[in-house]
């Protein structure tokens, strides 16, 4: 017998061994099985999964398809025979079975049987946190509503069977033991009980949600060891710009269920149908849930379903309190233009006698009669106040009611206001509004078109009084009673004022181009010995910010210090690489130590270049001396600080760093243009302090693209700033203005079972 042959058999029996299965004595409930009824819906997704729980293994039957994962379902299931069938060696039709069977078991190793052993073991006693698992996907059991029943349904075709020999090996065991045994795995084609909530309310909920969020949920109903169901909502939310935050609601029972259904719904109907007057914002709780907080007035309220009927009557009772007052200076406003437009139509009368006056002059100065019977015609308006307006008698308004009044009335109403009735008054309020805005355009409108006839009358007055000195034509007199004339506005016209658009930064649409434009600009204005020096701060910023911060050349005993342990703590890094620094053999190459050939790869694009090697450009070594090392870093701020005169912000920029604690920023920092990666660097603590720096345009500052990390020498370096998102700024020449701050909490998965909240305060600065 070939030996490969020999040791397949030897594995085959091992395998055979661990799962207890005797192909000679194949246990009845193996050989046995039940006859179903299973009808696949065309709609349901195969690969997704709603419904997790706790199956006695004893209750699943097996059933091998020849197909694999893939495959349509009802083809799967159409073509699939009980594994009685695969087992059945001494039955010459099922020889080809049982042959599929040893093969599928060759291809399984123990150790990947033990993986799924482990991993149901901490099943046992808790579920993940994200209900899913890592070998969440190679269960492929199937409940059939028809008959009740649950099955596994096992591509032969696929490679990793091992969820097939752990429960073969399971219900050996169950047998023996005659106890039951529980597994934890999702149910395919299992749809939502609707328990807690319908099918159709959970659809919502997901749009509901993704509307906060912009992220779509995965809602599970989970089901644990003693059959008591929990509805468990997995998602994402923003937190803080395009900070997300993982976030897992668990609804324990129909009443937290359908509270939290109408909490999300009615927020959903307020955000949509009245999204000026409601804003609000997804915010993580201590407990890693999902808060939601109303925004009004720089304010936030947590709004939550014990609160949310208040929050109605509130709301309904202000908006009311606001509809009230409108009116009032809607009545007040429609005064000022009914008397407005009063006085115009009187000013354009007196200016229609003046454009007449000068009209009859024209006429009678034809001939000497005339004259005369234009001065004595003249003379005898000069007695009449032609300025004198006619005011016209209006009926007494009933006075308003004072804002105390209003107030007493609404305390006194006791009516239990709903989610339509907010929209209501919402409604009612904003046509208020629009009605109030419209009022004082044609006010401002009416206001302009009297200076102008204001002015148009004092010109004619003039234009009367000195009409020997003009031209004796109407057009003449248009032309001078019109030269003061301003710009009008038609009533209910708003007058259009032009903002200039600035360009914003936004990390993910811009960093692709404002890479390229930096590093050809950094290749081109840049020396080498300064891209060098911006290397080298990068590994040693914690020196050269002491460096950075005295005046003088003088360094205090704590100083030295702490410049002492940075230049240890680099001569420790260096025994740790010592290996690999040999292979570079600096003393024959220098820093040139691959060849031309070496292609190496930086956002999918091929290049020859060498990496830039820190310990090299800091000259650091296991015999480097103190002196040494603080002379090379002064050298490199030097280089730092002329550099920074030849490159700056194209435009505005927020820069980001964190940090565990309080820090200090006037000084040489390395920042972040990604607030996420800023975020995710020290997220293993409990509590983070986030700056953001809001840079102007033209602002000194270097950035760490990719001329930065390799010697350019062949030319074939991309263009970009692919390795990394730092800059380079020194705030020590700048004044900083404290601008805002908000904190908030980041939800982070330490493992498949565990937690963590992490609080973030953040501070946001504008630079002076």
């Amino acid at each position: 017998m070939p030996k490969n042959i020999a040791e397949d058999k030897e594995k085959l029996k091992e395998k055979l061994e661990y799962i207890g299965l005797n192909l000679e004595r194949i246990p009845t409930f193996l050989k046995e099985s039940t006859p179903f009824s299973f009808r696949p819906l065309k709609s349901y997704d195969d690969m997704s999964y709603k419904v997790y729980k706790y199956v006695d293994v004893a209750d699943i039957q097996i059933l091998l398809t020849p197909t694999d994962r893939l495959t349509n379902l009802s083809e799967k299931y159409k073509l699939a025979l009980p594994i009685g069938r695969y087992l059945d060696s001494k039955t010459e039709e099922n020889l080809e079975y049982f042959t599929t069977f040893l093969s599928m078991l060759n291809n399984t190793e123990i150790e990947q049987i033990k993986q799924i052993e482990e991993e149901q073991e901490k099943l046992k006693e808790q579920i993940p946190y994200e209900v899913k698992y890592a070998n969440n996907y190679i269960w492929q059991i199937y409940y059939s509503d028809v008959s009740d029943k649950y099955f596994m349904l096992v591509p032969t075709n696929e490679y990793n069977n091992a969820a097939l020999f752990y429960l073969i090996k399971k219900k050996i065991q169950a047998k023996k033991s005659r106890k039951k045994a529980l597994i934890y795995v999702p149910i395919s084609h299992e749809e939502y009980a609707g328990s807690f909530l319908v099918k159709s309310q959970i659809a919502d909920l997901e749009n509901y949600l993704w509307y906060f969020t912009k992220d779509w949920p995965s809602i599970f109903e989970v089901y644990n060891s003693k059959n008591k169901m929990q509805l468990k909502i997995v998602g994402k939310a923003r937190v803080y710009e395009k900070i997300q935050s993982t976030y897992v609601i668990t609804l324990s029972s129909k009443e937290e269920a359908t509270d939290f259904y109408k909490l999300i719904k009615a927020l959903f109907i307020l955000a949509t149908g009245l999204p000026e007057d409601y804003l609000f914002k997804t915010k993580i709780n201590d407990a890693g849930e999902l808060d939601f907080a109303y925004i009004s007035n720089n304010k936030e309220t947590l709004i939550n379903y014990s609160n949310l009927l208040a929050f109605i009557q509130n709301e309904v009772a202000q908006k009311k309190l606001l509809v009230g007052l409108e009116d009032k200076k809607i009545k007040e406003e429609q005064e000022k233009v009914q008397t407005l437009k009063e006085t115009v139509e009187q000013q354009t009368e007196d200016y229609l006698a003046k454009q007449r006056q000068i009209a009859t002059f024209l006429e009678c100065k034809k001939t000497f009669f005339g004259k005369v019977k234009y001065y004595f015609s003249n003379r005898k308006k000069e007695f009449q106040n032609i300025n004198k307006y006619r005011v016209k008698k209006h009926e007494k308004v009933e006075k308003q009611k004072s804002k105390e009044e209003i107030i007493n009335k609404l305390e006194l109403d006791t009516k239990q206001y709903t989610i339509e009735d907010l929209i209501e008054v919402c409604t009612k309020l904003d046509g208020r509004r629009k009605v109030l805005k419209n009022l004082k355009l044609d006010n401002t409108a009416l206001e302009l078109k009297k200076v102008n006839l204001e002015r148009k009358i004092k010109n004619a007055n003039i234009y009367l009084n000195e009409i020997e000195m003009h031209k004796k034509s109407i057009f003449e007199f248009w032309k001078f009673t019109n030269k003061d004339e301003l710009p009008s506005l038609n009533e209910g016209e708003e007058e259009q004022s032009k903002e200039k658009i600035e360009k914003t930064f936004d990390y993910e649409l811009d960093i692709e181009d404002l890479g390229k434009i930096v590093d050809e600009l950094q290749r081109r204005k840049l020396s080498k010995n300064e891209t060098d020096a911006i290397f080298a701060v990068k590994y040693a910023i914690n020196s050269c910010q002491i460096l950075n911060s005295t005046k003088s050349n003088e360094l205090t005993k704590a100083q030295k210090d702490l410049l002492e342990q940075e230049l240890n703590r680099l001569k420790k890094d260096y025994e740790k690489d010592i290996e690999y620094i040999k292979t570079k053999d600096f003393n024959i190459f220098g820093a040139i130590y691959d060849d031309k050939t070496k292609i190496k790869v930086i956002n999918n694009q091929k290049h020859r270049e060498t990496e830039k090697d820190k310990y090299n450009i800091l000259a650091i070594t296991q015999n480097t001396e103190f002196s040494v090392y603080i002379d090379n870093l002064r050298n490199y701020l030097n280089l730092i600080n002329e550099a920074f005169c030849k490159i700056s912000s194209p435009y505005e920029i927020p820069i980001y760093i964190s940090d565990t604690k309080e820090i200090e920023l006037n000084n040489l920092n390395i920042f972040h243009l990604d607030q996420i990666k800023t975020v995710e660097e020290i997220k293993n603590t409990d509590e983070i302090y986030l700056y953001k720096i809001n840079l102007k345009e033209n602002m000194p500052i270097l950035y760490y693209s990719n001329i930065i990390f390799y010697d350019n020498f062949n030319q074939t370096l991309p263009l970009g700033m692919n390795l990394s998102d730092e800059v380079l700024v020194n705030l020590s020449k700048h004044k900083l203005k404290a601008k805002d701050e908000e904190t908030f909490k980041i939800n982070y998965l330490i493992d498949e079972y565990a937690n963590k909240v992490v609080t973030v305060k953040c501070r946001i600065w504008d630079v002076c």
